[in-house]
């Protein structure tokens, strides 16, 4: 039975040496990723880093994950762009198939209709291209006349250059020297607004060439005979290369830099290194219409009727391997041995690929029938090799020949040294025995998915959970502790820190075991491209993840374990991800289209993620303008966010955070490139927001500023007048009160005044008859007399006297010369009626305006009656005398009257009989109290005896302390 298995395996089949077709891998997108079109003609970027592409049925603005799209309702004179342009000043310019030109600046498209310069153009035929010189004037080509727009934004239309009209001008540029320079004829001219440069002959005749590009430092363009032509500026040199139209169908050239001419043909472009006469093929099969490379670095190429393609790397490349003459294999497993990388495909065929130079050696059937799949690929020692397939595992030599092979359908093998091999296959686990290739010992006897092996522990993945075996005990079922090592186990790696990297088929993802527990789990929640995980590999600090749905590189020894994804988009001929192999920073990656390879530090190094504000949508308009300091309504505080993160090598995967600071300062996570806000407090605030590509590439922090304006009663200066009117309603309220209270007290007091002076008047006109009463006394006493001369003189001097006392009882106050009259008319009766025994004296401060002081009348005259009727009437010997003396002493009137009476005590001896009671210093006190009252400026009156050295009464004297009272004052 062995020699007839034997016989039907062909142990060595030889295959001529293969040049392996090294493919770039590409982005491609087209109308169902949103492309305006699918014939792409031009391409460029603007001052921000957006890419633009003109197609036939628009221009489309890409970031990277999204495309904007622009058509005639935009702006656009008509539906399909020829030419575009990206200039310093941030304006993208374009030019229709139709006799139009416009540009793209600040959010919307100015054209003929609302841009006054363009107006003034007059166009006859297509425009050939766009060129910008170093002062910011640019230049717009006709095939016979040149427009220029100069950065004044004054316009120049040239016909002719070098005194000849322009003709068959095709394309311009910018120059090395910052100028303009144009190609007219087989010419090109170099020349600024103001002078002509320079001529440069750049052809051998005087034909026109065809399909002609330029830049700052070369010029390409089909010449005759049928040569590609390549003319270097600054080495002024000339190179051909040979065209054959029976095998190219020319579109056009690209030109990057000083050294790359791309040939765009209908089957792919050619790259013409003219520095070092390399050639490069890409993408074979389709019409390339430009080649235009980013400034970051990534290169694009537009086609006719395939959309837009972008290189992904130069170090991504996909090899396919032949299987006869029209089938490829799918790449499961891979190895290196010295210099040679092994790769197992799908027919149980290995294939052997030369490094670095990754060129096939060759590659061998070990079952020209089957087709069985090489899972497992090693080498042993020097000369001999292990392959596990479907059909089992085989042993041979290096060079592919089989030598021995036994039947045991292989799933998993793991070294155990130098001599034994830990085997899992569809019937159970067991030990190989290298030296006489055998099985020594079976550890499981059912089906299995996995083996591994760590130190003295061996795991066993089978369909239904993990299970552990140490030091050659039995195995124990992992799965009773947790749950997801029940599951059916495709794949476990190990990581430097001892933690046991589980995978499992069952769209669970994949778990991190420690210690005999679960330590972190690992799902599309945490950034897998899928559950469904197929194969692992741990190259130093990374855990590298295989799914159906694209690569995944996790970062061990960062917090959170970030993942980084790789798809399609990133190069991956198929998201389905066989087996993973790690050689230093090369990362090879079989699939069912093909070996992929690719350099991880370049693939993750050369990300850019740029985040720029894109729109502020609020009431129906955009605000984007007002970005410095927005300012929402109250009335509409809906406000909608859209950015971009142009990040080109991330492929949209980018994600956002964002906070509002002043409202929340905790920042959340979007995969959304907008932000909306329904319903925004009032308040201000800063839209605080930055993009993170997959990379972990972080783009500036961009805070936008604004402010939510209060509702009227929210706003300060409401506030503030509420409270201002509340205190002042409040003020009026308590002035109200207070004038009110005023109003009471001031009429309580006019009362009281008017009762006051009705009462000091009536005390006055109590004193009146008092005094009228005693003076009559004294007539009637010079009558009965006898003295009828004195009671004549008396009446006389009684009836002057009751004049001036009726003229002054009727007023509230007298001049002071007025008091004094009247008192020395009074002293002047009285004198006469004590016949001539009395003198008096007046005296009165010289310092007093005796025009303007004022006195209350009658106020002395009491303490003077009561002077002479009880100090001096009782004097038996000696002549009675009365002074009177009136002082100003600040603000204040000093009265002192003065008498040699009898004193107080002799005068209360010597009482008035009853019946004549003395009422007239009762009155004046009555009215001084009174007089209190209503001027609140105090009244006072002092009595005090006068003695000799003898303690003798010699008189009395009494002062009266009153205001002194102005005429200018009391009556303002």
């Amino acid at each position: 039975m062995k020699n007839t298995l034997l016989l039907g395996i062909l142990c060595v089949l030889a295959l001529p040496r293969i040049a392996l077709s090294q493919e770039y891998s590409y982005t491609h997108y087209d109308i169902a990723d949103g492309l305006a079109g699918s014939s792409a003609y031009c391409i460029t970027q603007d001052s921000d880093g957006f890419i633009w592409i003109g197609t036939d049925a628009g221009v489309s603005r890409f970031d990277g994950a999204h495309f904007r799209n622009f058509t005639t309702k935009d702006g656009l004179p008509d539906l399909e762009v020829l030419q575009i342009f990206g200039d310093s000043k941030g304006r993208v310019w374009m030019a229709p198939f139709r006799n139009a030109v416009c540009y793209y600046y600040q959010g919307r498209i100015h054209n003929s209709q609302n841009d006054s310069t363009l107006r003034k153009m007059r166009l006859r035929e297509n425009i050939q291209s766009f060129a910008e010189d170093a002062q910011g004037n640019i230049l717009i080509q006709e095939k016979k006349a040149l427009h220029i727009l100069k950065a004044d934004g004054s316009y120049i239309r040239m016909d002719s250059l070098d005194h000849q009209p322009v003709w068959h001008s095709e394309v311009a540029s910018a120059s090395i020297a910052g100028n303009f320079q144009v190609q007219v004829g087989p010419s090109v001219i170099e020349f600024s607004p103001e002078r002509l440069v320079r001529k440069t002959r750049i052809g051998y005749w005087d034909d026109v060439p065809a399909y002609i590009a330029m830049n700052p430092s070369i010029v390409a363009y089909l010449g005759w005979p049928f040569a590609y032509t390549f003319y270097s500026f600054a080495g002024k040199r000339v190179i051909t290369q040979p065209y054959d139209p029976k095998h190219h169908a020319h579109i056009s050239f690209s030109i990057l830099d000083d050294s790359l001419v791309y040939s765009n043909e209908a089957l792919g472009t050619t790259e013409y290194n003219i520095h070092t006469g390399q050639t490069r093929q890409f993408l074979p099969g389709v019409r390339v219409s430009k080649v235009f490379r980013d400034r970051f670095g990534n290169v694009w190429f537009t086609s006719l009727g395939r959309g837009l393609f972008r290189l992904i790397s130069n170090d991504t490349r996909l090899i396919r391997l032949p299987v006869g003459s029209r089938e490829q294999s799918s790449v499961l497993s891979i190895t290196r041995s010295r210099d040679e990388l092994w790769v197992g495909g799908d027919r149980e065929n290995i294939f052997r690929i030369s490094l670095p130079g990754m060129s096939l050696h060759d590659g061998k059937f070990f079952n020209l029938f089957s087709s069985n799949r090489v899972l497992y690929i090693d080498t042993i020692g020097s000369d001999k090799m292990i392959a596990g397939t479907d059909y089992g595992l085989i042993e041979g030599t290096r060079g592919l020949r089989c030598i021995t092979h036994f039947y045991t359908g292989v799933k998993s093998v793991v070294h155990l040294g130098d001599t034994a091999l830990l085997v899992g296959c569809s019937w159970g686990a067991g030990t190989v025995h290298l030296p006489d290739f055998r099985i020594a010992d079976t550890l499981w006897r059912e089906r299995t998915t996995v083996v591994f092996c760590s130190k003295d522990t061996i795991y066993v993945g089978t369909l239904n959970g993990l299970y552990r075996s140490v030091h050659g005990g039995p195995p124990i079922d992992l799965g009773a502790q947790d749950p997801f090592l029940r599951r059916r186990i495709s794949s476990i790696a190990e990581s430097p820190d001892g933690t046991l990297w589980i995978a499992s088929y069952d769209d669970a993802g994949i778990i991190g075991f420690k210690d005999g527990r679960q330590t972190i789990s690992l799902t599309t929640r945490q950034g897998l491209t899928s559950d469904f995980c197929r194969t692992l590999s741990i190259h130093g600090n990374s855990l590298w993840v295989g799914t159906d749905k694209g690569l995944n590189r996790v970062r061990l020894d960062e917090p959170g374990y970030p993942v980084t994804q790789f798809t399609t988009r990133d190069g991956l001929a198929s998201d389905m991800i066989n087996t993973i192999y790690i050689d230093s920073s090369r990362v090879y990656v079989g699939t069912p289209e093909g070996l992929n390879y690719f350099n991880e530090n370049k693939m993750t190094g050369e990300s850019h993620c740029l985040l720029y504000l894109l729109s502020v949508a609020n009431g129906d308009k955009d605000r984007i303008a007002d970005t410095n300091h927005l300012v929402i309504p109250y009335s509409d505080r809906r406000v909608r966010f859209e950015f971009a993160a142009i990040d080109f090598r991330a492929d949209g995967d980018v994600t956002y955070r964002y906070r509002l600071a002043g409202l929340d300062d905790k920042w959340t996570q979007t995969k959304e490139n907008f932000l909306e806000y329904p319903n925004m407090p009032s308040g201000d605030y800063a839209l605080e927001l930055q993009a993170i590509d997959k990379f972990g590439v972080h783009s500036r922090l961009l805070s936008i500023p604004l402010e939510v304006t209060a509702r009227l009663w929210e706003r300060t200066w409401f506030i503030l007048t509420a409270w201002l009117a509340s205190l002042a309603v409040l003020w009026l309220l308590i002035s109200f009160r207070i004038r009110r209270i005023r109003r009471r007290q001031q009429e309580k007091d006019r009362l009281l005044l008017e009762m006051n002076r009705l009462e000091n008047t009536a005390l006055k006109s109590q004193m009146n008859p008092h005094f009228i009463f005693n003076c009559l006394n004294s007539i009637q006493q010079s009558i009965f007399s006898g003295d009828t001369a004195s009671a004549n003189s008396y009446i006389a001097g009684l009836a002057r006297l009751i004049r001036m006392t009726l003229h002054n009882s009727s007023r509230s106050f007298v001049h002071i010369d007025d008091e004094i009259d009247y008192l020395s008319s009074y002293l002047q009766l009285e004198k006469m009626r004590f016949k001539e025994k009395i003198d008096y004296e007046i005296t009165i401060d010289p310092s007093i305006d005796r025009a303007a002081a004022l006195i209350p009348p009658m106020l002395i005259q009491p303490y003077v009656e009561n002077s002479l009727v009880h100090g001096l009437g009782p004097k038996k010997a000696g002549k009675g005398r009365i002074a009177i003396r009136i002082d100003k002493v600040g603000s204040r009137l000093i009265v002192t009257i003065e008498d040699n009476g009898v004193g107080r005590d002799a005068a209360a001896a010597a009482a008035q009989p009853a019946g004549h009671p003395s009422v007239g210093m009762a009155l004046t006190k009555d009215r001084i109290d009174i007089l209190n009252k209503l001027y609140e400026r105090p009244f006072s009156i002092t009595v005090a005896d006068l003695k000799d050295d003898h303690d003798r009464p010699t008189g009395t004297r009494i002062v009266i302390d009153l205001p002194l009272f102005l005429e200018q004052t009391l009556y303002s």
